[in-house]
């Protein structure tokens, strides 16, 4: 008998949310997409810009790896000296 009377309640409570006519003309009984779809176009921008957002870490990373050689290699020098033009001339020879 208890029973009853919630059942009473579940019902009178689902009732409350009915539909109003131009809802329940416009989709003809169907489930309302629009919640899909604009959940479904978030999720996917939100997908996207944190994939491109981990890459441009990635490369920034990188980036710095090579900015920074570690410590203890050898640097070899990044340019040429040239020879002393008086060598070239003959003026001067090279272990002088």
């Amino acid at each position: 008998m208890q029973w009853e009377g919630l059942h009473d309640t579940a019902a009178k409570t689902q009732a409350a949310r009915a539909e109003n006519s131009s809802e329940a003309a416009s989709l003809n009984g169907h489930k309302a997409l629009t919640p899909i779809i604009a959940g479904s176009v978030c999720g996917g921008v939100l997908g996207v810009a944190w994939i491109v957002g981990f890459i441009w870490y990635l490369l920034k990373r990188r980036k710095r790896r090579n900015l920074n050689p570690p410590e203890g290699t050898v640097e070899t020098e990044r340019y040429i000296i040239p020879p002393d033009p008086a060598i070239l001339q003959g003026d001067k020879k090279p272990d002088e």
